[in-house]
């Protein structure tokens, strides 16, 4: 059982870096894409202010020193790194920029975890240099988790967090008290949330095969909120689903009954074999949006998808500049007169036999790309000359 546990966490991981601004620009007629920023060194996690972006780099090999890399928003120059906290980064794997000033990462307890995970808060100033102090620890010990995929900002403050081996969703008070969302109550887990064995044979990804290991696709993961829902993904379910965030705050009703709730927005597509959509984004998380962007990393693409319809778009079929994406944020328009900007950060994770069972030995292409990509706006909300899927 401890085998399993540990290979079902494997699963999960999604690591892997960020990159000095490269020249190399996709022109599409939907958008142009670009590489926003260079790294040898693995980048998940991305938060974005009008100055600054926000990186992760969980560490995965020995020897290797996890922590969070600030980048200069507008060239993507790497600034340098964000003071860690008291013992150190363990494995930090999602962060948000909770307000301008505001920085939250979320830190699992090493990989594999070895105890729970925490959420840092920072402070931080970009005037004269970066300068950031730490000051506060939210601890999950003693709570179920094994494994917290990402967390979202919710409307009126404090944070929702998915973990994605059990299935569940905890929410953070703005005073830093944890309470559940939808946690199982008994050790049946919630469908709806819960990771599931994926007895999908191996399959392509790229130039590569791809086989689950242990089998074990993880449950929720990605989460954005836009208007009165909480968004997210989920690699056992595959497409993307729709919880309302009154619903999810509704403790005087049974977890069971309430995930009964959870809509479907797009399903996985019919001959899909595995689906796992990452980096939610909206660029109006208040609900002036009609759109869910997200990286589709094992179609090595990038999409976007209706939250009425279900519609899907693809965005861009750059393998090299979406190589399997895994984060992604809105940041301002650099300089005057600029447009919404889309980062995304991908990790080539296909490529690490530390998750993909058909390899014995890794295949990572250096570097690993934060890419940069501007949507062009369309008539009746949808980028010109689009592609559907």
């Amino acid at each position: 059982m401890k085998r399993h546990a540990l290979a079902w966490i494997a699963a999960l991981a999604v690591l892997l870096g960020a990159p000095p601004a490269h020249a190399d620009v996709s022109r599409l007629a939907s958008g142009e894409a670009r590489a926003f920023s260079e790294s040898p060194a693995p980048v998940h996690g991305i938060a974005a202010d009008a100055d600054v972006v926000f990186t992760t780099r969980p560490a995965i090999e020995p020897g290797t020193h996890s922590s969070v890399v600030a980048l200069d928003a507008r060239t993507g120059r790497e600034i340098g790194p964000l003071p860690p906290p008291p013992g150190g980064f363990e494995f930090p794997f999602a962060l948000r920029v909770t307000d301008r000033g505001r920085l939250a990462v979320l830190d699992n307890a090493g990989f594999p975890p070895q105890g729970t995970p925490k959420i840092h808060e920072y402070r931080y100033t970009t005037h004269g240099g970066l300068r950031a102090t730490h000051r506060k620890t939210i601890d999950f010990a003693g709570l179920p988790l094994l494994f917290a995929e990402d967390l979202e900002v919710l409307p009126g403050g404090g944070y929702v967090v998915s973990e994605s081996v059990i299935g569940a969703l905890w929410l953070v008070g703005r005073d830093g008290k944890i309470r559940p969302g939808l946690v199982p109550s008994g050790p049946a887990p919630l469908e709806e949330l819960a990771g599931c064995l994926h007895p999908t044979a191996s399959f392509g990804v790229g130039d590569l095969p791809f086989s689950p290991i242990g089998d074990f696709a993880p449950g929720i993961g990605s989460l954005a909120v836009s208007g009165e829902h909480l968004f997210f993904g989920s690699s056992c379910l595959g497409g993307l689903h729709r919880l309302d965030l009154d619903t999810l705050m509704d403790s005087s009703r049974p977890a069971a009954e309430r995930a009964a709730t959870i809509e479907t927005v797009s399903p996985r597509p019919a001959g899909t074999p595995f689906e796992s959509l990452k980096g939610l984004a909206v660029e109006h998380p208040k609900g002036r949006d009609r759109w869910i962007y997200a990286g589709d990393p094992f179609g090595l693409r990038l999409i976007r998808i209706h939250v009425r319809t279900g519609e899907r778009q693809v965005l861009s079929r750059d393998s090299r500049l979406f190589n399997f994406s895994v984060g992604a944020t809105f940041a301002p328009p650099a300089g005057a007169g600029g447009g919404a900007r889309l980062l995304v950060t991908s990790d080539q994770e296909y490529r690490w036999a530390g998750l993909n069972g058909a390899l014995t030995r890794n295949h990572f292409e250096p570097p690993f790309l934060v890419t940069e990509y501007r949507p062009t706006r369309g008539g009746g909300g949808r980028p010109a000359g689009d592609e559907r899927r």
